[in-house]
């Protein structure tokens, strides 16, 4: 036999895409990540920025100490940011993922997966029209304690689209 026959099974496959992560931050042992990469990637599949994407493990500020938690804090955020400059680089979409209490993780991820998920999912679909234009979206998810609920709410900066220059008449 000949080498092409040994073919591995990577080779005749295409590699798997999973939405890059591109930072995360050591975080407490009483902390915990409420979802990871190939959670977002498989909820998220099916929506135009898939391939914009890019995740963020990030802990959220002000910092909160073990048994220090306040009843509401972040969960995830859905963020379009097309800056002004865009010699900066990077994707314009992201997904920033917060650390929860490691107690509270398994509550935070099945609201993700039952509702969660969905609801960015449908804002990602609504503004996907804004992809390289300049503006500042954020969509949060937040979890509440008290009620064991994930609300989301919205903070956005949003320029109107320039559709050509003007140019000095003589």
């Amino acid at each position: 036999m000949t080498k092409s026959n040994f073919m591995s099974a990577g080779e005749n496959e295409e590699k798997e895409f999973i939405i890059p992560t591109r930072y995360k931050i050591g975080i407490g042992s009483y902390l915990s990540w409420p979802t990871g990469a190939k959670e977002l990637t498989e909820a998220f599949g099916d929506v135009p920025q898939i391939k914009e994407l890019q995740i963020s493990f990030w802990e959220s500020y002000p910092k909160h100490l073990k048994g220090k938690w306040p009843v509401t804090f972040p969960v995830i955020e859905a963020i379009y940011a097309h800056p002004r400059n865009p010699i900066l680089g990077g994707s314009d979409w992201e997904f920033c993922v917060y650390p929860v209490p490691k107690n509270k993780r398994a509550e935070i991820r099945e609201s993700l997966a039952r509702n969660g998920f969905k609801i960015l999912a449908e804002w990602l679909l609504d503004h996907a029209k804004y992809s390289g234009r300049e503006s500042h979206l954020r969509f949060t998810g937040i979890w509440n304690s008290e009620l064991k609920e994930l609300t989301f709410g919205s903070r956005d900066y949003v320029l109107p689209e320039v559709v050509g220059r003007r140019t000095k008449q003589k």
